[in-house]
Formats: structure tokens, C-alpha cells, sequence
């Protein structure tokens, strides 16, 4: 068996013209005409690998190469096709053809597997047009009900449900409830760590502790040209001066933690009255719980104090605290033997971003699998894996989802 590196950078180039950016990377959104002709693109190279190809009602799509025991779960593998904004072409995509590519590897040596392998593309991982992301993975593995995820709307208020409608990928295959085996997703490290050590592939073991919250500083209207100083009541400003202290409990906490503000919305949002309200989104992360319960308290504290000097009022309108997710410790040895019989260089390590492999973690044993990205950057036009990663980490994951799948 053997992945063919060109094969799969040509996949991975040719989809990046779909949603293309305008500095080389993406902006392929979720449930936007680009994201449905990547998917229609992905079903299209699964169906002329052989594959049987399925889609949900969320939009997930699985090719899927039979086994020799049909009745056994099957092994799945992927990610997902959407990106950011201001999206790279790696992100999330590499693990979707990456697994098709293993798929294809398999059957060009004659290979069929004891169990079937199913490549799939998970639908609104990203998060940044509806939230909250990793979605689709979310409803397949029941922590989200299926009709809470198609009642999400977007700033102009469109709804996943009708979106999916309007896209024509509504699919009529069973939303989640039938058994996997196993789910294997390669992913760029979206971080430094394996460039920085020269090490290719990154045997995660676990990802990390963070928080995400919604605040909101309540202030007053009042006319920005005559109101007096000592009367303002500036919402905006109060947020301002948050978000500062937020981004210092992040320095206060590196290189462990982060913490930064991310999203902010002011009412009534014009040029000449003093915002009555700001709504202002920040995520903290560290690697240990205690920190990021010691950024939760300093951002808290200093809210307390905006608010007592500024006579402005702070809510917290949602927090949402997240535990680690451990992955299956046979499939990270796994995942490292096979590497070194493959002659990769592999480390342990944890993940800080999230991914839609934390969702499988409640259905069956579950494994995620780093390369390097340069300079670690991601969610950027620039983000970029280099070919030999590319192909060194596909490898990885044909042979370990073979391996897997001929249990």
C-alpha cells in the first residue's frame, strides 16, 4: 500500500479554488454556495474512488469502502471542508482528502479490509457563520439535538435548517445511532510545537482546559456631542477597557495559557449616540484547570472593579466551561508504531484547538494526528502544510486505519 503525495496535493490545490481567498487561502463558510460545491466536489471524488456515498440531515457526508464483514462498525476517518473567514487550505481539509487518499491507497493494492472504512466530511466545524462550531459532528454523536442545530441562525438570520434546504444538502441517511469502531482525523498542529522540535507526526493524547463566554457591559444612550464627561455612561468603553484585562490575564498566564477577546457588538452602533450596550465574546485556555479558573477570577475581578469605577454593569450572558478530551490510548500507541515503521519522527502531545474527534471521543475510541504547519499559524491565508507533511501524515493514517480496520 502507498498514498501518493501528488495525488493529494493536487486534491488539496484543486479544492482550494472553490471559496478561494484573496490572499491564497479560503473563505469557505459553512452552508455557503462555496461550502456546498466543495462538498459536491468531495462526493464526486469519493463516488469515482468506488465509494457509496451518503449524506445526513446535517449535511455530513461519508464515502464509505465495504469490508469484507459488512456487519461489523466500520472504521471512520476525516474532518471537515469548511473554513474561516480568513481560512488556509489545510485546515480541516487535509483530513478529509487526506483520508480519502488513504481510502484510494488501500484499494489500488488490493486490499479490502475486514471492517468497511468510511471517509467523512462533517459540516460546519469552523463555527464562525453559526455557532457553536463543530456541529455536525456534535448532532451525529448526540450531544446536540438535531433540531436545536438546524434552528441556529446567522447575523442575517438564516437558519442552518434552511440553509441545508436551500443548498440541497439536506440528506435523507440516519442522523447518527448506528455503532464506529474507531475515528482517526489528521489535522495541522495549528501550532508550533512539532516545527519547533523537527518532529512529524504528533501523537495527541489529549487536548486541553478552556472556558468560552459571552459578556455584556451595560451602559446608557445619551447624544455623544452634549452629554458631559462625568455623565457618560460609554458601554463601549467599559468593554474596552475589559478586553484589555482580558488580554493581560493571557500574558500573565503564558506560555501555559491564552486568553483573548475575540467578537464585540455595540447597540445602537452609530456615529452619534453613546452605545447603551456592548456584547463581547473571549476564550481562556491552559493546560492545567487551576489556570484557567486563575484567569476566570482576575478577568471577573476586573470587571467588578470597571464596573464600581465606571458606574457601568457587566453580565455574563453564557460560560461554558470544557473539560479535556482523552483519546484512546491503543490508537495513540497505535498511531506511533506505525509511524516509526514508516520512519517518521513522532511525539505525544496535547491539542489546544478544538476538533470535531472531541465528539466522536463519546461514541467509540477516537485518535487525532498532527503534522507541523509553518510558523504554527492557522485561521490566516498564509497557513501552509508542506507536501512531504502532507503525505508523511496521509501515510500515517492509511496505515493505521487499515491496521485498525483489519482488527
Amino acid at each position: 500500500m502507498q498514498v501518493k503525495g501528488d495525488r493529494l496535493w493536487s486534491d488539496l490545490m484543486t479544492l482550494a479554488q472553490i471559496g478561494a481567498g484573496v490572499a491564497g487561502g479560503n473563505n469557505r463558510m459553512a452552508l455557503t454556495d462555496a461550502d456546498r460545491d466543495a462538498k459536491a466536489l468531495f462526493a464526486h471524488w469519493c463516488r469515482e474512488a468506488g465509494l457509496t456515498v451518503t449524506v445526513d440531515a446535517m449535511g455530513n457526508t461519508f464515502g464509505r469502502m465495504e469490508g469484507l464483514d459488512p456487519s461489523l462498525p466500520p472504521v471512520f476517518a476525516g474532518s471537515h471542508l469548511d473554513t474561516q473567514e480568513s481560512g488556509g487550505r489545510f485546515d480541516g481539509p487535509l483530513g478529509v482528502l487526506a483520508a480519502l487518499e488513504a481510502v484510494r491507497a488501500i484499494k489500488d493494492a488490493g486490499i479490502t479490509p475486514r471492517r468497511a472504512i468510511e471517509v467523512v466530511n462533517w459540516t460546519n466545524e469552523e463555527g464562525c457563520r453559526f455557532s457553536p462550531g463543530l456541529m455536525g459532528s456534535a448532532v451525529f454523536a448526540g450531544t446536540l439535538p438535531l433540531e436545536q442545530a438546524h434552528a441556529v441562525t446567522d447575523r442575517a438570520g438564516r437558519t442552518v435548517g434552511a440553509e441545508l434546504d436551500r443548498l440541497g444538502w439536506k440528506g435523507a441517511a440516519p442522523m447518527g445511532g448506528r455503532p464506529v469502531d474507531a475515528y482517526f482525523e489528521l489535522h495541522i498542529e495549528q501550532g508550533p510545537l512539532l516545527e519547533q522540535a523537527g518532529v512529524t507526526i504528533g501523537a495527541v493524547t489529549q487536548s486541553c482546559h478552556s472556558a468560552f463566554t459571552d459578556a455584556i457591559c451595560h451602559g446608557e444612550t445619551s447624544h455623544i456631542q452634549s452629554t458631559p464627561m462625568p455623565q457618560r455612561r460609554n458601554a463601549l468603553w467599559g468593554a474596552a477597557r475589559l478586553i484589555d484585562a482580558i488580554e493581560r490575564a493571557g500574558y500573565a498566564h503564558a506560555p501555559d495559557g491564552t486568553a483573548s477577546s475575540v467578537v464585540i457588538d455595540a447597540w445602537p452602533n452609530n456615529r452619534i449616540v453613546l452605545p447603551s450596550r456592548a456584547m463581547f465574546s473571549y476564550g481562556v485556555m491552559h493546560l492545567e484547570e487551576a489556570g484557567v479558573q486563575s484567569m476566570i477570577s482576575a478577568i471577573d475581578a476586573a470587571a467588578e472593579a470597571i464596573a464600581a469605577e465606571t458606574g457601568l454593569r457587566f453580565e455574563i450572558a453564557l460560560r461554558r466551561i470544557r473539560k479535556p478530551f482523552h483519546f484512546a490510548e491503543e490508537l495513540v500507541a497505535l498511531t506511533e508504531t506505525v509511524a516509526h515503521d514508516l520512519g517518521h519522527s513522532v511525539m505525544r502531545m496535547r491539542t489546544r484547538p478544538g476538533h470535531d474527534a472531541f465528539n466522536m471521543v463519546a461514541l467509540c475510541p477516537t485518535m487525532l494526528i498532527f503534522v507541523p504547519c509553518r510558523d504554527g499559524l492557522s485561521h490566516n491565508e498564509a497557513e501552509w502544510c508542506a507536501p512531504e507533511h502532507c503525505t508523511a501524515g496521509a501515510a500515517v493514517l492509511a496505515e493505521a486505519v487499515l491496521r485498525r480496520a483489519n482488527r
